[in-house]
């Protein structure tokens, strides 16, 4: 399809040859151009089976040394494509003349991700614009064999601190390459790297709406954390955290062995009243990636929780995500006008594909059917996802992040 100016032409190449996939994409990208315009930046992303420095040089063979900024990601989502071999070359080019983002990029995430939280927000408290939306990447694996991973809420804890009183709309992603969590990098405008993070602070004369897609459901009542280590939780209501959920899991007393935590359940915290009726949007789930049957602990993808928290096992429901995902598309969409409709930016947690949990169809197929060829979809596959909940932007796991770009009107 062509799009007209001011909305992005997208390309998709699945080429195992690394080089030809970057230029591939480009190439079905420009065809989609009008010839009078130009390209001014690119969002781009390339799967964990790719050199991504030989991507970078195949898209630069066709557009030049313009900003390309994105980087690793599990698979792809647009309009017409829903694809995660680790082979996929995906971009959406940016004709328009409201000008290139300001890109914002700090190093050494490695060595603490406070730190270099707290210099990407002071660099953004010194851009001049208020409320503007801002894309956030970071790289998601700190190292691998095994994998250790960044972890976001205290990349985010360092970013507000940085911050300080600046409103700005964020929202974003940690970065990976594979559902192994054996690869990830970003591509900061210039190059390819590791262990960065980056801020892409959008035109001004854009407007970003954000939905967040969940899909869990409680399984318990509320439980104390009453013994935790960084992402370590050793006790609820100071039983073994592994026997609480083992027996909530398995009323048939099966061995903690024989059960797949990941892809069953996770821990969520509900904000606003606790004993309110069940409103999905009010909770923040957390993924189990590991379980210790010696010392009885589970170990949770991000180190937010704390002692005293109050948290619930919820269920992970294939039926709801996908009754979710076609709800909150549908009340997003049919509050705005076509007519400043820019595009859509879908990003979507890596363990919600449906070879990873089992569902029978791709949820990001109903956000496809709902938006049809409206406008523009351009999507990833994640490791963390960041969106805006009470107040700030926090680190989400099992959820999808919908943004809906529109011009913003004249005053």
């Amino acid at each position: 399809m062509v799009w007209a100016p001011n909305i992005p032409v997208i390309g998709v190449s699945q080429n195992p040859d690394s080089f030809l996939a970057g230029r591939e994409g480009a190439m079905l990208a420009k065809d989609q151009m009008e010839e009078d315009l130009s390209a001014q930046w690119i969002l781009a992303f390339c799967g964990g089976r790719h050199d991504s420095e030989a991507v970078l040089t195949g898209i630069r063979s066709i557009f030049g040394e313009i900003p390309v900024v994105g980087g690793s990601a599990v698979g792809v989502i647009t309009n017409d494509e829903i694809s995660y071999t680790g082979y996929e070359c995906s971009m959406a080019v940016f004709c328009d003349d409201d000008g290139k983002p300001t890109i914002l990029t700090v190093n050494r995430l490695n060595e603490g991700e406070y730190k270099a939280g707290e210099r990407l927000g002071s660099l953004l408290r010194e851009i001049p614009e208020e409320g503007n939306s801002v894309i956030v990447f970071y790289d998601s694996v700190r190292s691998v064999s095994p994998p250790v991973l960044n972890v976001g809420s205290l990349f985010m804890d360092g970013m507000y601190e940085g911050l300080g009183e600046k409103s700005l709309n964020i929202f974003g992603a940690g970065l990976v390459g594979d559902l192994q969590y054996a690869s990830s990098h970003l591509f900061d405008g210039h190059r390819s790297g590791k262990h960065l993070a980056m801020a892409i602070v959008l035109p001004s004369s854009w407007s970003g709406d954000t939905t967040i897609m969940h899909g869990c459901t409680p399984l318990s009542p509320l439980l104390e954390i009453t013994r935790i280590e960084g992402p370590v939780i050793y006790e609820l209501d100071k039983r073994p955290a592994l026997d609480v959920l083992t027996e909530r899991v398995s009323p048939v007393n099966r061995e903690p062995s024989e059960i797949n935590f990941s892809l069953t359940v996770a821990l969520g915290v509900k904000y606003g009243d606790p004993y309110a009726s069940f409103d999905e949007s009010d909770y923040v789930s957390r993924l189990i990636v590991d379980v210790d049957e010696k010392d009885r602990s589970v170990t949770l993808f991000e180190a937010d929780f704390k002692e005293g928290d109050k948290v619930q096992i919820m269920s992970r429901n294939n039926q709801v995500v996908l009754e979710s995902v076609e709800s909150q598309t549908r009340k997003i969409l049919d509050a705005i006008d076509d007519s400043d409709f820019l595009w859509a930016f879908y990003i979507d947690c890596a363990g919600r594909t449906s070879a990873f949990c089992g569902a029978e169809i791709e949820e990001a197929t109903i956000l496809q059917d709902v938006l049809k060829t409206r406008k523009p979809l351009f999507g990833f596959y994640s490791g963390v996802e960041l969106a805006p909940f009470l107040g700030r932007t926090r680190p989400l796991d099992w959820s999808g992040v919908l943004t809906i770009f529109k011009r913003k009107s004249e005053k």
